[in-house]
């Protein structure tokens, strides 16, 4: 009996062994074929390029319809984006400020340049800000955008009059502290290996497919997923060593700051969530404005992560009172 369960083990690890051999073998075929023929799109993305704290980092300016004096506002996107998630609400919020936004280092238009951490990012922000000749904007963070705007508040809180985290709430673990461990990335990380990773993200960038049903999930109805909108979305997953950028910052732990960080922010604060938010919801939004000292917390029903995108409308209608609340007028 046991012999005949040792050879059923062996057969089995054999079979493992032969299996994971030829997913590393196809991998690597697969990315030399892409090498051969990689796909790229004749997407220009509007706007300039500025130096960032040593980046050449992509901008895009909104000029406000009727100036007003009012402080402008420069967003930040978050994990996986571009500039082209504000497209459809930075021209509805620019009706009486200018709006700014820009790719973050690992994204977008943005050059590649590492490290890939908060206080690059951070470095960033802030050459951003400086580049532009700001005087104390408002920042609006989407997403793991939350983060980065946090940060700057932290580090440099007289250079900002005030930060919006939308659907997001700066910490890498949502509301539990960092003992939990929560934010190192999850255990699935070790599946992030050559040349299997970097296969499996240029597949699904090469095929409007996947991008497709991902932004449709996270946006709503109304979001555009036409095949030019799409191709938005790819362009930037295409451009040179863009997925070596992605799979980095796959491997590395979540940006964020812990409780007690957030707890030191000093300057004035507003949080936006969506109902229909899976990643970042009421009680999430209950325990950041706790920790930030706020109570400028709104809800935007029925919506969904995407909403700047999917919403635009209504989403900059949530927004505007809360930027003018921190010192936007």
């Amino acid at each position: 009996m046991r012999r005949g369960l040792g050879r059923w083990a062996r057969r089995v690890g054999l079979t493992l062994l032969v299996l994971v051999a030829l997913v590393f073998v196809v991998s690597g075929a697969y990315l030399g074929w892409d090498r051969l023929d990689p796909v790229r799109l004749a997407v220009v993305p509007p706007g300039s390029t500025v130096d960032a704290a040593g980046v050449r980092t992509h901008v895009e300016h909104w000029p406000a319809a009727h100036p007003s004096g009012r402080a402008p506002l420069v967003l930040v996107h978050g994990f996986a984006e571009s500039t082209y998630v504000w497209s459809r609400v930075a021209p509805l919020l620019a009706a009486d400020r200018d709006v700014y936004a820009y790719d973050v280092r690992d994204s977008g238009f943005t050059d590649r340049v590492p490290p890939y951490d908060l206080a690059a990012d951070t470095d960033q922000l802030a050459g951003v800000v400086a580049a532009l000749g700001l005087d104390r904007p408002v920042v609006v963070g989407h997403s793991s955008g939350v983060a980065i705007a946090l940060s700057l508040a932290l580090r440099a809180p007289a250079s900002i009059r005030g930060v919006v985290a939308a659907n997001g709430d700066g910490t890498p673990y949502f509301g539990g502290d960092a003992r939990d461990g929560a934010g190192s990335g999850g255990g699935a990380r070790w599946l992030l290996v050559d040349p299997v990773a970097p296969a499996v993200v240029t597949a699904v960038v090469r095929h409007r497919a996947p991008i497709r049903s991902i932004v449709a999930a996270q946006c709503g109805p109304g979001c555009p997923v036409d095949d030019a909108a799409i191709d938005r979305w790819r362009a930037p997953f295409l451009e040179p060593g863009a997925v070596d950028a992605l799979v980095t910052v796959l491997r590395s732990p979540l940006i964020g700051l812990t409780d007690a960080q957030e707890r030191a922010v000093t300057v004035p604060t507003a949080i936006v969530y969506c109902s229909e938010d899976g990643s970042f919801g009421r009680a999430e939004a209950l325990a950041m404005a706790e920790r930030l000292h706020t109570e400028r917390v709104v809800e935007l029903p029925g919506a969904r992560h995407l909403a700047l995108l999917g919403d635009p409308e209504r989403f900059a209608a949530t927004l505007r009172p809360e930027i003018d609340a921190l010192g936007g007028r």
